[in-house]
């Protein structure tokens, strides 16, 4: 990815509580569905992430396989009122451009001198995880409760999502372009391998995402209320990865593929190639 996009921005706190901290707990998993979390060293570039590993290890394997993860990044408070922390998701991938190994070499030297003096590179790779959704999470904010209260109510900030970027429209111009449709439970919303043609979002109901593999299905994912899906093939102009069917009866309001194209590089300030804007936003995303 280019280097010379200007990269997203963080809030301060929130890049300053990234740098401060050493480690993660990342959770992948296998093409088959099986998860693994495991602790590892990370250094930071703005919000994209990299991890020092070594090729034979299960998590370098499943990212492999998946590139999809998800991270924590917290510290342990004995009252939870003082908890704080960084989460999100993103895609994970090998690093292969020398001059970005050589960069992440060198950041890993500068934030763990005596881990890097010591170690043989040999055999270790780079993994880098690009965020498309970060969240801050600081129960010193949440108010006053009663530490004893068991009912803990965490308080969160999204800081970053690389598909909220919508355009400042008039409401009624993005409603225009919405459909209601209604899916019974057990009905297909889009089928892993079909084109993507359709951007969703879940008004009521659930929905579930499935992978299929080798003739099997594993079930990777569910949508309740609010969430969306489809813009990812949209944006990629590829295949659907995966299947979508309600898994309930469930409310959906759908716009095609073209009209969420036009939305979303008119918010990106797209007079060229969509193609291309789209290629620089996810550039931004990693510095």
């Amino acid at each position: 990815m280019s280097d010379e996009s200007a990269a997203i921005e963080l809030p301060p706190h929130v890049l300053d509580y990234m740098e401060a901290h050493q480690t993660l707990t990342l959770a992948t998993a296998s093409a088959s569905g099986v998860p693994r979390a495991t602790t590892l060293l990370y250094v930071n570039r703005g919000p994209a992430l990299y991890l020092w590993v070594r090729p034979e290890t299960t998590t370098a394997r499943h990212v492999e396989q998946n590139p999809l993860a998800s991270f924590a990044i917290d510290e342990y408070s004995e009252d939870w009122r003082q908890t704080t922390g960084v989460q999100g998701n993103g895609e994970c991938g090998v690093v292969l451009d020398g001059e970005e190994i050589a960069r992440a070499a060198l950041l890993f030297g500068q934030k763990f001198p005596s881990v890097a003096s010591g170690s043989s590179t040999m055999g270790i790779y780079f993994l880098k995880l690009v965020p498309t959704q970060l969240q801050f999470i600081d129960n010193t904010r949440a108010g006053e409760q009663p530490a004893e209260e068991f009912a803990v109510e965490y308080h969160s900030d999204e800081v970053l999502n690389v598909w909220s970027d919508l355009p400042a429209q008039e409401v009624g111009n993005i409603e225009a372009q919405l459909h209601r449709v209604s899916a019974k439970a057990g009905e297909v919303l889009a089928r892993q391998g079909g084109p993507a043609d359709k951007f969703f979002i879940v008004v009521d109901g659930e929905l579930e995402l499935v992978q299929e593999t080798d003739g099997r299905e594993r079930q990777a994912q569910t949508f309740g209320p609010g969430h969306f899906f489809g813009e990812v093939a949209i944006m990629r102009d590829s295949p659907r990865t995966s299947t979508v069917r309600a898994t309930k009866p469930s409310e959906l309001l759908s716009m095609e593929r073209d009209s969420f194209r036009e939305l979303v590089a008119e918010s990106l300030g797209a007079t060229g190639d969509f193609d291309q804007v789209i290629q620089q936003r996810l550039d931004s995303l990693s510095g």
